[in-house]
This record gives C-alpha cells, structure tokens and sequence, in this order.
C-alpha cells in the first residue's frame, strides 16, 4: 500500500522554480530519506507533504486520501523539526501532552501514549524535566516522542540531527532506526545533507538536485534502495553526490567496443569496462569513473592495464588511508582518489602503479548518463 503519493508537483517562489515534475510513490512502513545538496528542494517537499506549504501544483496523496485542501492536523502525519520546538515552560510530558489535550483525547489515553512513547525513547525518568534541564540529543528525543504520541501513519524529519555533536548523532541516529523497526507499520521520510544519514537510515532514497542550474531537468535523480546508487549512479550527478569521498570522475575516448564491454584510452593504457556499449562509437567522448576503495596499489593488473601515478598528498583517517594522486599524461583532471589500507608504507610524491578491474567500472556518456552495468 502507498502511503505517499506525489503527482506532477511543481514549486514556483518570486519566479523561481523550486521542484519540478515530482513524481513519486512511497510506500507504507518505508523509510524514505530525501537527499540532495542546498537549494533542491528537500525541505520544501516535505512542507508540502506536511501541509504547512500549500502554494504547489499537483497533486498529494496519503494513505489513498487526497489532501487538497486538508490542513496539517487533519492529515495524520507528524513532523519534526531540525529546532527543537519544544515549550520551555512545559515539563516533558506537558510537551508531549499539549497537542493531545488540544484534540480532546480523554487523560487515561493521553498517560498511556506518553508512556509507550517514553518507553521507546527512554524518558521515563526525565518527564518532569523542563528543556533547559536536558541535553540536546534528549531535547530531540522528547521532540521524536511529541510526534510519536499523535500515533501518526507518516512521520517527516527535517534534518533532525543538524543542531547535534558528532557523537550523539550517531547515537540518535541508531535510536530513530530502532524506533522505525519498533513502529512497525509507520512511514518515516526523512531530509538530510549528510550522506552517512542517508546510507545507513534509508531503506529507499530520493536523490534531489537543484533545478536552477538544470532547466531542462525535473527535480528527481534517482530512486531507489541506498546501495542501489552507489553501486548504479544513473548519471554524474548521483556519481558525485553518493559516497564519499565521491567516485573518481575522468574524461576519455571509447578504443573499442565488444560483447564484454566498452575499453577505453587512458594513459597509453586500455581498460576494459563491464557495461553495455549501446548508443556508443569508437572516438566518442566519455567520463570513466571508479570508486576510490576499487582502486588498487600495485595490483595484480600487467603492465599494460597499469595506470602510473604520482602522490601528492595523503590523508590517515585511522582505519584506512586516502591517497591523492595525479595522472602524468592526463591534463585537466581532478585528483584520483585511492582509498587503502592504513599500514601502506607510501609517501608524498612517490610514484605508485595503480590498477582497477573490469567490473568497477563505470562509463558516462556525452549526456552524462551511465551505460549500463553488465551483471
């Protein structure tokens, strides 16, 4: 069952457009995360869903319900916020209390939600707190636990983890996936920037970008599970903004095509890629792109498929260790990221042979668009 649906949704402000040509249909007990950098959107479409912005074309659905014309309380969703939002003269459970005694719910109902919900989160011994009294990641959790109580079908996050240190993000993090298993049957969308967020939360991502800088374009680059774009970006923009450090990206010239796959020029080298030729021509003009942890230090590779590098600058992040290099022979091109293993003996402006294999490979055509991966 669908749970949210979006047809044809269009945002236009001051005559500039913010979403184009949403389309989308997610469905009951996913968790959905919107991603994309500043200025897509992400934010604005949940509004919408929520139904605190209504200056949209198209049409939302939830739960098979449309909502024109239904205002946010009656829309049975729950928002929360990036701030907290929380009445800093209610005690915990006052906060999570007002919106319910606001609904007429009878007391004995009210007691048992915030229960359940202080159970789940773990505030049973902070309901007679007020705010000020309280960390941030628990001033998160009573604002998470105001939204369960409502008993909503779709929860919407906006970056809810932005205001938080790096250690209670991870820490909250896995707390709202806890509560998404422990929901059961609740739709979770959720907005975020971060890509660790979005990796690990998701169990269906919507990659955003902004349409200003692509007219032709609609608001939407990819759907789909998270290992899913990482492993089959559609296009560079969803090769660049899914992981990082992102895919290393370089332009080349298609030698040959064949039944097991596109070989492209690079270095005086040829490298094969596992991935359809269809629509390409020898000569023509593609991006080639590779995952960082895909490259390989002296690898098994011969001599003939081995690119040369020189080290230019080197990154120990304790458990593995980035390698930026760049390409003798190859102009105009960014770094090439390597991503290895932190006891590699190798210092800067060393020269190191590099080595990828065929079916790591990705090729983007004049368009941008990837050709398809060969299973």
């Amino acid at each position: 069952m669908t749970a949210v649906a979006l047809r044809g949704v269009q945002v236009e402000r001051g005559g500039t457009r913010i979403l184009r040509d949403v389309d989308l249909d997610l469905p009951a007990g996913a968790f959905c995360v919107f991603v994309g950098p500043s200025g897509c959107g992400k934010s604005t479409l949940l509004r919408l869903i929520a139904g605190l912005d209504d200056d949209h074309e198209g049409e939302i659905a939830i739960d098979g319900r449309s909502m024109a014309g239904v205002p946010p309380a009656k829309r049975q969703v729950a928002m929360v916020f990036q701030g907290y939002a929380l009445y800093p003269h209610m005690t915990v459970r006052q906060n999570m209390a007002f919106a319910l005694r606001r609904a007429g719910l009878a007391a004995a109902d009210i007691d048992a939600r915030i229960a359940h919900a202080a159970r789940i989160l773990e505030l049973e011994d902070l309901l007679q707190r007020k705010p000020a009294a309280l960390s941030g990641g628990q001033r998160q959790r009573v604002a998470i636990g105001r939204a369960i109580v409502k008993k909503p079908k779709v929860f919407l996050f906006d970056e809810p983890l932005s205001n938080l240190d790096a250690g209670l993000r991870v820490q909250t993090r896995v707390e709202i996936a806890k509560l998404h298993r422990d929901l059961g049957s609740a739709s979770m969308l959720y907005v975020t920037h971060d890509q660790v967020e979005a990796m690990t939360l998701a169990d269906r991502i919507v990659l955003l970008r902004p349409i200003i800088n692509s007219p032709a374009e609609g608001s939407i680059v990819q759907v789909g599970k998270p290992m899913d774009l990482y492993h089959r970006p559609a296009n560079l923009f969803a090769a660049r903004f899914i992981g990082t450090p992102s895919m290393n990206l370089i332009e080349c010239r298609v030698s040959s095509l064949g039944d097991e796959g596109v070989t492209v020029e690079l270095q005086d080298r040829s490298l094969l890629a596992r991935v359809s030729a269809a629509g390409l021509g020898i000569g023509d003009s593609v991006t080639l792109g590779v995952r960082p942890e895909h490259v390989r230090v002296a690898g098994d590779a011969d001599a003939s498929r081995r690119l040369e590098a020189r080290v230019t600058h080197i990154e120990s992040l304790g458990e593995h260790t980035l390698l930026y290099t760049v390409l003798p022979g190859v102009t105009g091109q960014p770094a090439m990221l390597v991503k290895t293993t932190n006891e590699c003996a190798i210092g800067v402006s060393d020269r190191v042979p590099l080595s990828v294999a065929p079916g790591v490979l990705h090729v983007f055509d004049r368009h941008g668009l990837a050709q398809a991966r060969m299973t």
